[in-house]
């Protein structure tokens, strides 16, 4: 074992960027308790202030001032198999891991209001990427060399006008400005100990971190909304891909004694210093179509179909600031996937009910799929409720319960992390959102 080989190892289990975490599967649609009750179907009849995410361009129906507050808690659940498809593979046949449970709460605030007879303007902060992984027992944990602990963080602000064109087209433009934060926990392992069976210890704790606010990045947005009929609504809601530039992130190495003093002199040599370093995450852009039919009095119908271009994830680029030698781009080579989602809302007099289904295509392909981010296909069952108070009916408030059955996933004996199995994950969201008209 000689010192460049050891510093070798320690860069490239280093170069796992946190930023990965943004990963298909961990956009975040649960922006409005109406829209989920119908699993997100809503591009074309959002009818309070969360159309500020779902179709800017409905704001033009809007009579008063409209705001609303509200928010999801999401929980996780994952685990994964090893599988031997190859003598080579690692961990081995069925060995077992498990994360644990994940809470999140992203929040959502829209408020919209009309300018004028023809005019709408919106504002809206929300957090439209997040979550994150934590691994069981990460100092034995298998995929420790990867990942232990990953976790993205967004807050994004917008401001959007809208136009009524006629009776039947609305069309509305905006800008949103979008803050990131990463952090990413590892755990570096040495080469194979000579005289130790093969065998590899861990010598390193990696962790890399920036601040939320230290690092943004802005992109349009562009909507429309078309009645072509006295039933029928069609919306199509787009927004821009998002880069934010990450220069002053924190990378930082701490040594794990072995008890092997040859072994630990080595590491010690070899050990990068902390040092600033720098990236770029990939926001995705999206594209959102949809048709809504109000079926008959007290009914509305939708379907959305949404596109994500995850292809803008195919490279990570990392600039080490200090040791420009184990600066590298990670291949992911991610494809664009699709959503499919329909939904329906009863009317009643001073309440609704709402229920819905979604398919969501996943992006990665087999040697993407990694212990920071196991992306599989989805399958969303959704119902909601929700209920009118005060004097007029001027507050609203709307429930929901997302179950999110995920898809096993398999790396297929082609993991670029040379680590292959199974992932298995199941989801649930629920959530609220508190609308007042004035």
């Amino acid at each position: 074992m000689n010192t460049a080989r050891m510093v070798r190892a320690l860069a490239l289990t280093a170069l796992l960027a946190p930023a990965t975490a943004i990963a298909a599967g961990y956009s975040i649609y649960e922006q409005g308790g109406a829209a989920l009750g119908m699993a997100g179907a809503h591009t074309a009849s959002v009818h309070d202030a969360t159309a500020m995410f779902y179709n800017p361009a409905a704001m033009t129906s809007f009579d008063h001032m409209v705001i609303s507050l509200g928010g999801s808690w999401i929980t996780t659940r994952n685990s994964f198999a090893g599988s031997q498809p190859t003598a080579n593979s690692y961990p081995g046949f069925n060995v077992q891991e498990s994360m644990k449970s994940g809470n999140f709460f992203p929040p959502h605030l829209y408020i919209a209001t009309p300018v004028g007879k023809r005019m709408a303007l919106g504002v809206g902060v929300n957090a439209p990427f997040g979550l994150g992984i934590e691994w069981d027992n990460p100092t034995t944990f298998t995929g420790r060399e990867h990942a232990t602990k990953g976790k993205l963080q967004t807050l994004a602000g917008s401001a959007t006008l809208a136009l009524q064109l006629n009776e039947r087209w609305s069309v509305s433009a905006g800008m949103t400005q979008m803050y990131a934060s990463v952090e990413l926990d590892k755990i570096n392992l040495s080469p194979p100990v000579p005289g130790g069976g093969g065998g590899r210890v861990s010598v390193a704790n990696v962790h890399l971190e920036s601040s939320l606010g230290s690092s943004s990045g802005s992109g349009a947005n562009l909507a429309l909304l078309w009645k072509p009929k006295k039933d029928w609504r069609v919306g199509l809601n787009y927004r821009a891909g998002i880069d934010v530039k990450v220069e002053d992130g924190d990378a930082t190495f701490t040594q794990i004694p072995t008890g092997n003093a040859p072994l630990d002199s080595i590491v010690a040599l070899g050990l990068p210093p902390a040092q600033k370093v720098g990236t770029t995450l990939h926001f995705p852009a999206m594209l959102s179509v949809g048709a809504a039919w109000d079926a008959m009095p007290g009914w509305t119908w939708e379907c959305d179909v949404n596109w994500t271009e995850w292809t803008a994830f195919d490279a990570l680029p990392l600039d080490f600031k200090t040791t420009n030698s184990i600066d590298q781009s990670i291949i992911e080579n991610y494809h664009d996937s699709y959503r499919v989602s329909i939904g329906a809302e009863h009317r009643l007099d001073s309440h609704r009910y709402r229920f819905g289904y979604y398919y969501d295509q996943e992006a990665a392909p087999a040697p993407s799929v990694t212990v920071l981010l196991p992306d599989a296909a989805r399958h969303g069952a959704t119902l909601g409720f929700g209920f009118d108070m005060g004097k007029d009916k001027a507050w609203t408030i709307d429930l929901y319960n997302l179950a999110l059955f995920v898809e096993t996933r398999s790396t297929e004996g082609v993991s670029r992390d040379a680590y292959d199995g199974v992932f298995k994950a199941y989801v649930n969201s629920f959530g609220a959102t508190i609308t007042h008209r004035w």
